[in-house]
Protein backbone atom coordinates (compact mmCIF):
# COMPACT_ATOMS: atom_id res chain seq x y z
CA UNK A 1 0.00 0.00 0.00
CA UNK A 2 1.39 3.35 -1.07
CA UNK A 3 1.67 6.10 1.58
CA UNK A 4 -0.29 8.49 -0.68
CA UNK A 5 -3.30 6.15 -0.38
CA UNK A 6 -3.55 7.13 3.31
CA UNK A 7 -3.45 10.90 2.75
CA UNK A 8 -6.58 12.99 2.29
CA UNK A 9 -6.78 15.64 -0.36
CA UNK A 10 -8.09 19.18 0.32
CA UNK A 11 -11.65 18.34 -0.75
CA UNK A 12 -11.77 15.35 1.59
CA UNK A 13 -10.28 17.38 4.45
CA UNK A 14 -13.04 20.00 4.12
CA UNK A 15 -15.62 17.26 4.75
CA UNK A 16 -14.16 16.36 8.13
CA UNK A 17 -15.82 17.93 11.19
CA UNK A 18 -14.16 18.46 14.54
CA UNK A 19 -10.44 18.50 14.87
CA UNK A 20 -8.30 21.46 15.71
CA UNK A 21 -9.99 24.48 17.23
CA UNK A 22 -8.36 27.87 16.77
CA UNK A 23 -7.50 29.93 19.82
CA UNK A 24 -10.21 32.46 18.90
CA UNK A 25 -12.84 29.72 18.48
CA UNK A 26 -11.83 28.16 21.81
CA UNK A 27 -12.06 31.54 23.55
CA UNK A 28 -15.53 32.24 22.11
CA UNK A 29 -16.75 28.76 23.11
CA UNK A 30 -15.47 29.25 26.67
CA UNK A 31 -17.21 32.65 26.87
CA UNK A 32 -20.51 31.10 25.73
CA UNK A 33 -20.16 28.29 28.26
CA UNK A 34 -19.37 30.75 31.05
CA UNK A 35 -22.27 33.03 30.09
CA UNK A 36 -24.66 30.06 30.27
CA UNK A 37 -23.71 29.62 33.93
CA UNK A 38 -24.50 33.20 34.92
CA UNK A 39 -27.48 35.50 35.03
CA UNK A 40 -27.57 39.20 34.25
CA UNK A 41 -27.68 42.01 36.79
CA UNK A 42 -29.14 45.38 35.80
CA UNK A 43 -29.09 48.25 38.30
CA UNK A 44 -31.08 51.45 38.04
CA UNK A 45 -29.84 54.87 39.22
CA UNK A 46 -31.22 54.21 42.71
CA UNK A 47 -29.38 50.91 43.10
CA UNK A 48 -32.48 48.74 42.63
CA UNK A 49 -31.69 45.53 40.77
CA UNK A 50 -33.47 43.57 38.09
CA UNK A 51 -31.85 40.17 37.96
CA UNK A 52 -32.43 37.65 35.20
CA UNK A 53 -31.04 34.33 36.36
CA UNK A 54 -29.39 31.69 34.19
CA UNK A 55 -32.76 29.98 33.68
CA UNK A 56 -34.33 33.18 32.30
CA UNK A 57 -36.46 33.98 35.37
CA UNK A 58 -36.47 37.68 36.26
CA UNK A 59 -36.73 39.10 39.76
CA UNK A 60 -36.42 42.55 41.28
CA UNK A 61 -34.61 43.57 44.44
CA UNK A 62 -34.47 46.90 46.22
CA UNK A 63 -31.07 48.47 46.76
CA UNK A 64 -31.26 47.51 50.46
CA UNK A 65 -32.18 43.90 49.66
CA UNK A 66 -29.36 43.63 47.15
CA UNK A 67 -26.90 45.04 49.66
CA UNK A 68 -27.98 42.42 52.22
CA UNK A 69 -27.55 39.65 49.68
CA UNK A 70 -24.18 41.00 48.57
CA UNK A 71 -23.07 40.98 52.19
CA UNK A 72 -23.69 37.23 52.34
CA UNK A 73 -21.00 36.59 49.74
CA UNK A 74 -18.70 39.54 50.40
CA UNK A 75 -16.02 37.11 51.59
CA UNK A 76 -15.63 35.89 47.99
CA UNK A 77 -14.23 39.25 46.92
CA UNK A 78 -16.78 39.41 44.09
CA UNK A 79 -20.21 38.78 45.55
CA UNK A 80 -22.17 39.66 42.42
CA UNK A 81 -20.17 37.24 40.29
CA UNK A 82 -21.17 34.44 42.66
CA UNK A 83 -24.76 35.70 42.95
CA UNK A 84 -25.15 35.52 39.15
CA UNK A 85 -24.88 31.73 39.42
CA UNK A 86 -27.84 31.43 41.80
CA UNK A 87 -31.50 31.24 40.75
CA UNK A 88 -33.92 34.01 41.74
CA UNK A 89 -35.92 31.71 44.01
CA UNK A 90 -32.77 30.76 45.89
CA UNK A 91 -31.81 34.42 46.30
CA UNK A 92 -35.30 35.23 47.60
CA UNK A 93 -34.99 32.31 50.04
CA UNK A 94 -31.64 33.57 51.34
CA UNK A 95 -33.08 37.06 51.65
CA UNK A 96 -36.05 35.83 53.68
CA UNK A 97 -33.62 34.14 56.08
CA UNK A 98 -31.77 37.43 56.61
CA UNK A 99 -34.81 39.35 57.82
Amino acid sequence: MDKSDKLLNDVELEQISGGHESEEERKKRKEREEAALHGKIVKDVFGNVTFTDKTGVTGTFSAAEWAKLSGQWAYTGNAEYYMETINNNELKGVLSGLA
